[in-house]
């Protein structure tokens, strides 16, 4: 996208405020005419006041300098007030876009993209294009027309010295499109290299456990210091530039100046120029000094503005309109029926195919297991179900209904899908539990809580239901977590219960206590348990086994134990135990 659409993308934002968008505009230029109109009034005083004795003239003058400073000040401040109100609503726009994006991307994107890089772009370059919108656009119209009319009254006053004003104002400008040209591309890897520093610190304080307890803290550090120093570099390169290209114009204007004086000294002895226009167009340069500097400063700022929206963008526009086929439908009274027609699956961002011609059925009510070697798809076959992947070919079915053709609305209140490492909201438990229905009833909470089996552990708490569990559910323990995921998942009495691997963080006790309470729990429900654990052989009516993305084994667990199976040897003597 072009740096022009871009722009016009943003301004697209402040829709519904641009009657106070524009009034800001128009009081901007205002206060550019007030401010470039003081320096006509300087060169009068002097001449018409100053030099001709006249006191009251003089006197007449310096009070409509005064109120050319006024009005400046009460335009300036109507203006900055019209800008950031309206600024900020853009940008309240621009967030709930890029938020909406982010809900609707597929998995694949986030597999691809790193969750810095993501808080980065609706964090940082949210704010970019805030600062830019409020303060560094008003500047930029500011500076443009103080220049255009400070040139309209030099010209007015001297063809030369104007001249010479032109050919400082030439060069300013080519000065600053060389640093625009030199500067951008630095900009662009500042805003990925600090998306990239994002993810390793989420990723640090999110492992610090981890990392904690291999004592791999100089590792990490190590890593840090790499990319914190790659950072620092292009900073620092950029700053260099800056540097270099921002304080240019002091010399380019502080030898016009002496121009002026040299040319403006012999026009006053010629009697062609008066010492009130010669004060005046030093004025000018002076006033001048600082918009042409701001220029050079503004229009680099307006390049990383630009990066900035092109990242957040690239987030909004590669999110697919809508996560429903236009065929989309209702799934109306769900019988539970699970079917895999050829399925093969590879994950974009490795290349690895996990699954290949995959099929199989699941009857309405049937408990699954779904076992295997790591590696062999197994998790993938749920993903599929609950539609967070979509096969690259095949048919994934529920009820005979190809699930990309099932609205995701209603595959929701269908699938329940409760993931190896269930993730808890620093929320209370009320609000962890009604996650996929927010305007649930607290009877409803209660029930779902009562059938996950974690109701009597709640009301033990002294704040009951609104206890805050802490980020991640730092303060449960690994089976309240799994249970707490499990009450989230029958809050909408679902049809399909997908379990990743549910006991794998639970001790022996715990375990048991889990799965005799999953009985309980699935009665009546289509479930698909996938795990390497014998314990959840005990409560299923058949067992698929995986290998290398292929279905090797499928039957009763009492069948396949009675046989030489791969079965037999994932589970060894325990299934009986």
């Amino acid at each position: 996208m072009g740096s022009t659409r871009q722009f016009m993308r943003i301004l697209g934002y402040l829709k519904g405020h641009e009657l106070e968008f524009g009034i800001a505009m128009i009081l901007v230029v205002l206060m550019s005419y007030t401010n470039g109109v003081i320096p006509v009034l300087i060169r009068n005083a002097i001449d018409k006041g100053i030099s001709a004795k006249n006191y009251d003239v003089a006197i007449r003058y310096a009070l409509l300098i005064i109120l050319a400073g006024v009005l400046n000040g009460a335009f300036s401040f109507s203006a900055r007030y019209l800008l950031t109100k309206a600024s900020q609503h853009a940008i309240y726009m621009i967030r709930m876009d890029a938020f909406r994006a982010i809900q609707r991307h597929r998995m694949e994107f986030f597999d691809k993209t790193f969750s810095g890089q993501i808080i980065s772009r609706i964090t940082n370059d949210t704010e970019r294009i805030m600062a830019f919108l409020s303060f560094r656009l008003r500047m930029l119209v500011y500076s443009s027309f103080l220049i255009l009319i400070s040139l309209y009254y030099m010209l007015r006053m001297s063809g030369r010295l104007t001249l010479v004003a032109v050919v400082t104002i030439i060069v300013v400008v080519m000065i600053n499109m060389t640093y625009i040209k030199k500067v951008r591309p630095i900009y662009d890897s500042i805003r990925h290299q600090t998306g990239v520093l994002a993810s390793l610190v989420t990723g640090a304080i999110a492992g610090i456990k981890t990392i904690k307890a291999l004592a791999a803290e100089n590792y990490s550090l190590s890593k840090f210091d790499k990319d914190n120093e790659k950072l620092y570099s292009l900073n620092v390169k950029a700053t260099k530039i800056t540097s270099i290209y921002g304080n240019s114009p002091f010399l380019v204007l502080g030898l016009s100046m002496s121009a002026m004086f040299y040319y403006g000294g012999k026009g006053i002895i010629a009697g062609t120029l008066t010492v009130g226009e010669l004060t005046a167009f030093l004025t000018y340069m002076l006033t001048l000094m600082w918009p042409l500097r701001a220029l050079g400063f503004i229009i680099g700022d307006m390049q990383r503005t630009l990066a900035a929206a092109s990242r957040l963008f690239e987030v909004i526009d590669s999110a697919p309109e809508s996560v429903d086929a236009p065929d989309a439908v209702d799934l109306e009274n769900p019988r539970g029926e699970v079917e895999f027609r050829n399925v093969w699956f590879t994950y974009e961002a490795t290349g690895r195919t996990v699954l290949k011609g995959v099929s199989f059925k699941v009857k309405p009510g049937e408990k699954v297991l779904i076992t295997g070697p790591p590696g062999s798809g197994k998790s993938t076959i749920l993903k599929l179900i609950a539609r967070l992947y979509e096969p690259q070919k095949g048919e994934v079915l529920i009820d005979g209904i190809d699930v990309r053709k099932i609205k995701i609305s209603s595959l929701r209140k269908i699938v329940a899908y409760v993931p190896q490492e269930p993730f808890i909201f620093n929320r209370s438990i009320k609000e962890n539990i009604a996650l996929a229905k927010p305007d649930a009833s607290m009877e409803e909470i209660v029930k779902a809580a009562k059938i996950a089996k974690i109701h009597d552990f709640i009301s033990s708490l002294p704040k009951g239901y609104n206890t805050v569990v802490g980020e991640k559910g730092i303060t449960l323990s690994g089976g309240q977590r799994q249970r707490l995921a499990l009450a989230r998942a029958m809050l909408l009495n679902p049809k399909i219960v997908l379990l990743d691997d549910p006991v794998s963080n639970l001790d022996l006790e715990t375990e048991r206590k889990l799965v005799e309470d999953l009985k309980d729990i699935l009665r009546d429900k289509t479930a698909l348990i996938v795990s390497q654990r014998p314990s959840l052989a005990r409560i299923v009516d058949r067992v698929i086994v995986l290998k290398d993305g292929r279905i090797v084994e499928e039957g009763k667990p009492e069948e396949l134990l009675k046989r030489e199976s791969i079965f037999r040897e994932l589970v060894g003597g325990e299934y009986g135990g």
